[in-house]
């Protein structure tokens, strides 16, 4: 404890006064410290109650003041204060606090007259405030509080996003990681997080995530915000690289759809968070800046916000017919259904509207699906509105136990089973082994049907979808030589896919709706991949089971992909193919099939090989027009290939340019594969591969396009702005800030769209660039 003296500014001396301090005096030895063992020091002050004592004026009066101390003999005169014995301090303060003290209880008068423990705990309750006792009123007002709003708690950092409502968690993944190459992994919560929330109860009727770092995840994220119904209480939820394939159109739309300040200007590896009420307002909205722009990701961001309770239900007008009561209720538990929900006009979807259409036999409709009701119902709404659809029975095969899919099914009228699927979620053998599941289940609940349709749930359907398996189903009956019926053609890009009545015989893949045989089941289901065997149940059918029969395909496909990345189909395969894919719009194309079983196919090929002109390419087929834009005729080509997969690179050139699938060659009816090119039949045959060349070895020079790395960079340049176009990537990346007002409306970011190529050309063609 040091003492100060304090003298006037005027130097006059006065009697000196003593000030108590806590600060603590330079441990320096002076002379006066040596003269003293209490040192009377002017060096060390307390600033905050003597700010004028560090001017040299104020320094030297206090020197003065100890000098003419010291002339006088006050320093060492033990009368002086400072010389009092410390017991004599000791003594007064006892004294003074027993003036201050009522003995009769032990009173402070400068506290309320309370006794000393009141004091300690009135001193207590005050620095902490969980110990103050509460009155009945502030019970009241805080459950009126609760009553009045749901508590949001949102936690979004690298490895994590968890969700809590009412104090409960309703979303968490922590660690987790997801497979998007042969060897590349990253974390699986990357992207957009939606969690709709019951405007009363605060109940999540809607948990859904897109991976908006893949191409094409952005329209699946817009649809499903353009689906909720208007006061809904939405989470939007987005940890680190989330904008990398977010165009203008879909920027506005969020700043527009959200009210927020920020959406729009959020930089690469930062965290972003909204919570408002469709609709309405926006409650809260935040975002993590990232400061230092060598870093590649934000620090973590957490968010809290109350959000005033809604009304139990919505009131809408059809709620109070009888017939619509369980409808309602669903509408009221779940979201996601768009205009099926809609509160002002009643959606009038029924099998009753559907056309009536001519058939021979009922051939049941088997839907796969997992989580996507709201893609269901979708389908049923393109089922219902076309011949046939009214009487044609659906079965729903639900992946896993899910109440939702349940109540979906009981609303609509369908008959639903649910597998227990033994293999690990997110697996592709997983899919696997719930096709083996639905095709089973489809024949034993529809004993009397010999065919079934499996469909699933991320497809839109031809207005003729039903129409058309029905024109094809002969065919199973009449040649056991066909394994079963497409509904979709992978070489069917723009301008080949044009002619809906053509059909083709392919040794392909069943794929994105197909019709099978009972006698089919039973001869391929027992042979079916065994669980934890790792492949693909479509390539191991194809390589397994099919046995040189055939599948009929269709030039323009009746069904059209519409995933937002998934297993087997990511974002980019989604934007670059199965978007430009051809799609029949025709709801009363008529499909010839005289000419398909097995002898009628082959006579057809011989009249057409004998009437076809052959091509000798002598110049790269992008750049020179071989085959005019208008239908003429049938046309041959000959490339050179031994195999499906061997590593020639003819035929990669020649399927881009005239429209068809470059990236495998899969799809071929004995190495011989079929385009129709604006109209006109192309038929590409492999030499050596396919029998269909009867070309002798001295001609090949003459007559069969090699292809070579030349031409493979020219076909490249051709197909690359075709492809890269729709997987534009647009980053934002933070920069140091010119002014506050930048930092504060995050403009302070440069926009930049990486030379990003889709693909790579190697020895071998086309290889994906991941």
């Amino acid at each position: 404890m040091n003492l100060f003296l304090q003298t006037p500014n005027n130097n006059k001396m006065r009697s000196p006064r003593l000030i108590k301090t806590s600060s603590l005096a330079h441990d320096d030895k002076t002379s006066s410290s040596r003269m003293n063992h209490r040192n009377l020091s002017c060096h060390k002050r307390d600033r905050r109650q003597f700010p004028a004592a560090n001017s040299p004026r104020q320094q030297n009066a206090c020197e003065r003041s100890i000098n003419e101390l010291k002339q006088r003999g006050d320093m060492g005169n033990p009368s002086s204060p400072t010389q009092y014995p410390k017991w004599h301090f000791f003594a007064t303060f006892v004294i003074v606090i027993v003036l201050m003290v009522d003995h009769s209880g032990i009173k402070f008068p400068g506290v309320q007259a309370g006794t000393v423990e009141e004091f300690y705990y009135h001193w207590l309750s005050r620095s902490d405030p969980s110990l103050r006792d509460a009155q009945a009123s502030d019970f009241y007002h805080e459950r009126e509080r609760k009553a009045s709003h749901i508590p949001v708690e949102v936690l979004v950092d690298a490895l994590t996003i968890n969700i809590k409502v009412n104090g409960k968690e309703v979303v968490r993944q922590h660690n987790k990681t997801m497979q998007v190459g042969i060897t590349r992994y990253t974390t699986a919560h990357r992207g957009v997080h939606l969690v709709v929330l019951h405007p009363h109860s605060g109940a999540p009727i809607l948990d859904t995530y897109f991976r908006t770092w893949q191409p094409r995840a952005t329209k699946g994220l817009v649809d499903a915000l353009k689906s909720i119904q208007p006061g809904r209480i939405l989470v939007f939820a987005a940890p680190g690289d989330w904008r990398m394939h977010l165009d203008d159109e879909t920027s506005n739309f969020l700043v527009e759809f959200l009210k927020g300040w920020w959406v729009g200007d959020v930089a690469y590896g930062e965290m972003f968070v909204a919570v408002l009420t469709v609709g309405g307002p926006l409650w809260a909205e935040s975002v993590t800046e990232i400061r230092n722009h060598t870093q590649s990701i934000s620090s973590p961001l957490w968010l809290a916000a109350e959000v005033p309770r809604g009304p139990e239900d919505r009131e809408c007008s059809w709620y109070s017919d009888p017939e619509m009561h369980s409808r309602a209720r669903f509408c009221e538990t779940y979201e996601g259904y768009g205009e099926f929900c809609d509160c002002q006009t009643l959606d009038p979807i029924s099998p009753k509207t559907a056309p009536p259409l001519d058939t021979k036999e009922q051939i049941p409709i088997v839907i796969v699906t997992a989580r996507k009701q709201f893609k269901v119902l979708k389908q049923l709404r393109q089922l219902w509105s076309q011949p046939g659809g009214g009487t044609t029975p659906i079965l729903l095969s639900v992946d896993g136990w899910q109440r939702e899919a349940h109540d979906f099914a009981g609303v609509m009228g369908l008959r639903a089973v649910f597998h227990k699927n033994p293999a690990s979620v997110g697996a592709k053998i997983r899919i696997n082994e719930h096709i083996k599941f639905s095709i089973f289940h489809a024949f034993k609940t529809f004993p009397e049907a010999d065919k079934i349709i499996v469909l699933e749930d991320d497809l839109i359907l031809a207005p003729d979808f039903i129409s058309y398996f029905h024109q094809t189903a002969p065919l199973l009956d009449a040649d056991d030589s066909i394994f079963c019926i497409n509904a979709y053609n992978y070489n069917s890009f723009p301008p080949s896919a044009i002619d809906t009545s053509r059909l083709y015989r392919e040794f392909t893949l069943p794929a994105y709706g197909w019709m099978v045989t009972r006698r089919w089941s039973m001869e391929v289901l027992p042979h079916w991949p065994i669980l934890n065997y790792d492949v693909d149940w479509d390539w191991y059918i194809r390589e397994m089971e099919m046995r040189g029969r055939s599948i009929i395909t269709p030039q323009v496909p009746r069904t059209k992909h519409d995933g937002n990345g998934g297993v087997h189909v990511g974002g980019f395969e989604q934007a670059t193919y199965m978007d430009r894919r051809a799609f029949n719009t025709d709801p009363n194309a008529v499909v010839d099939i005289t000419y398909l079983t097995h002898d009628a196919y082959e006579a057809f090929l011989e009249r057409e090989f004998a009437a076809a002109t052959v091509i000798v390419i002598d110049e790269h087929p992008c750049r020179k027009e071989y085959v005019p834009k208008h239908k003429v005729g049938s046309f041959v080509i000959y490339y050179f290939a031994e195999a499906e997969r061997d590593k020639h690179q003819g035929y990669f050139t020649l399927a881009w340019c005239f429209g068809g699938y470059e990236r495998g060659k899969m799809e071929h009816y004995h190495m011989m594969h079929s385009l129709g090119y604006y109209g006109n039949n192309i038929y590409l045959i492999a030499c050596p591969g396919s029998l269909y060349c009867k070309l002798a070895k001295e001609d090949y020079g003459r007559f069969v396009y090699y292809g070579n790395k030349k031409d493979t960079q020219i076909t490249k340049d051709h197909l690359s702005p075709v492809l890269d176009n729709v997987t534009q990537i647009v980053m934002h990346y933070r920069q140091p800030p010119l002014k506050p007002l930048e930092e504060f409306t995050l403009e302070n970011y440069i926009e930049y769209i990486p030379n990003y190529r889709m693909i790579q050309i190697g020895e071998d063609g086309y290889e994906p660039n991941q």
